[in-house]
């Protein structure tokens, strides 16, 4: 009997089948590897096994008996527990504090606090005392008290999310020996992770999702990594946008340094769109932050980019990958956001105008198709796709001569996706040219005219059209052949 089974799992969101009767399991004392492309369900998955989303049919099941996971913390008293990219700790507090986080009693034994913490820490030999503060820790590190939290709370399944995004090779190496020990305790171990080096070194099987469904699960002994990508990413042709040719005008010339990655530079011409692609921190969204003067040193035609003012002064504009937390100002009006950068040119004296502002903005809710049409809504009322038109047009009210995006269409439903994909055409055709940073290798196939692929903070492939989806993949995830 396995550990863990989740049986027939289905997710919808809308009218899109997330998960579609996925089956999957987990012995104790087994590192199951889970991989497919971004969209493929695998977060989706985990989430409803880790209490966050509530499935639409399906059962899970923990040795032998039936779980309904209302919640995180009902999951976590049953011992499933997952370690985010991301982590949720306490910086100003202990290590100590931090292992018993949400569950310290309102009258704390400290001493019994800290000899408990002293004596796990020692247990796992993770070389930190209890009483350091999580804060001053290196973020390998920090990755390691996660793990040792769940630890505390009786963890039977552990679940790694993309753990080793943020690490360094050695932070990384640690970790996987701790996981391994973990594996021999007789825990299962998921490990999800768009680096299939880290999978062929760790898991003993890997399961496979591809569009919402379970293709295949199989032990890694004797597996090849080209036959893992082609169980991911399937015999699907790359489809491709009516796209127009650049501009026959000057080039933008760009320059990149800083940031972890190695000095580089390219030209771009006018109506071209380029691809960056990469696992999450192989160094592409390096490149477009540095491109709008937020870190290291980037230049356009020789112009340094020291801050995002001087960037749109030069005609560069960013569309960040988080559009409620960098993008918009929630709790204004849409007008006002798409106004911000440009409130100098709407002005006399000082003053706004009032006319040109709430011309500009009915100027780009018309062109862009924002619903509903009321620029006097408050940008956090709109749904995904029409913020993201939002962050959007702020940007084009900037006239840029150079676009920059993020992850444009994260979190958004399908039908804005293509209406996303279509603008991004009609720029390119008008001589914008653009640089899109994706995890969404299928975005990039369809959207750019030539795609960089970046491991480790430089450039190791460029294609071109035809795009050859399985090869564009496999330098992605590191399969590649030298």
């Amino acid at each position: 009997m396995a550990l863990l089974e989740m049986r027939g799992i289905r997710k919808r969101f809308g009218g899109v089948e997330a998960l579609k009767g996925v089956d999957f399991a987990v012995e104790a004392g087994e590192i199951h590897a889970l991989v497919g492309e971004n969209g493929a369900g695998k977060s989706t998955l985990m989430k409803i096994l880790s209490g966050a989303l509530a499935p639409d049919g399906g059962e899970v099941w923990l040795s032998g008996r039936r779980l309904r996971l209302g919640s995180v913390q009902e999951a976590r008293r049953q011992g499933i527990v997952m370690v985010y990219q991301e982590l949720n700790l306490a910086p100003n507090l202990s290590v100590a504090e931090n292992l018993s986080l949400g569950r310290l009693p309102l009258f704390v034994d400290w001493k019994r606090l800290y000899t408990r913490a002293r004596i796990l820490l020692e247990e796992l030999d993770l070389g930190f005392t209890p009483e350091v503060p999580v804060g001053v820790l290196e973020v390998g590190q920090q990755t390691l008290v996660a793990v040792a939290q769940a630890l505390s709370q009786e963890a039977r399944i552990l679940v790694f999310d993309e753990a080793t995004a943020a690490l360094s090779a050695r932070e990384a190496e640690r970790l996987f020996q701790l996981v391994k020990e973990l594996r021999n305790r007789g825990l299962g171990i998921v490990w999800i992770s768009h680096r299939l080096e880290e999978v062929f070194h760790l898991a003993d099987r890997v399961t496979v999702l591809r569009d919402g469904q379970r293709v295949a699960t199989l032990p890694l002994s004797g597996l090849k990594p080209e036959a893992l990508v082609e169980l991911m990413v399937g015999k699907r042709e790359a489809g491709r946008l009516d796209l127009p040719s650049p501009k026959a005008h000057p080039p933008l010339h760009l320059e990149v340094r800083g940031g972890g990655l190695e000095p580089l530079a390219f030209d771009l011409r006018p109506g071209e769109i380029l691809g960056l692609a990469g696992v999450v921190g192989s160094g592409r969204s390096a490149v477009v932050e540095i491109l709008f003067g937020l870190e290291g040193e980037g230049r356009v035609n020789g112009e340094p980019l020291r801050s995002p003012l001087e960037a749109i002064r030069r005609g560069v504009f960013l569309v960040p990958a988080d559009r409620k937390a960098q993008g918009l100002i929630l709790g204004l009006s849409a007008r006002a956001n798409i106004s911000l950068p440009v409130l100098r040119e709407l002005s006399f004296g000082g003053v706004v105008s009032a006319s040109r502002e709430a011309a500009l903005a009915r100027q780009w809710f018309q062109a862009l198709g924002i619903r509903p049409q009321d620029p006097e809504r408050p940008a956090g009322t709109f749904s995904g796709g029409n913020q993201q038109k939002l962050v959007l047009a702020k940007a084009l009210a900037t006239r840029p001569r150079l676009l920059l995006l993020a992850e444009p269409t994260r979190g958004v439903d399908v039908a804005a996706r293509q209406e996303i994909y279509a603008l991004l055409a009609t720029w390119a055709r008008e001589g914008v040219a653009q640089i899109v940073s994706s995890g969404d290798t299928e975005e990039l196939l369809l959207l750019c005219h030539r795609i960089f692929v970046f491991r480790k903070g430089r450039v190791v492939a460029e294609f071109h059209p035809p795009y050859c989806r399985e090869e564009v993949v496999a330098h992605v995830v590191g399969t590649a052949q030298a």
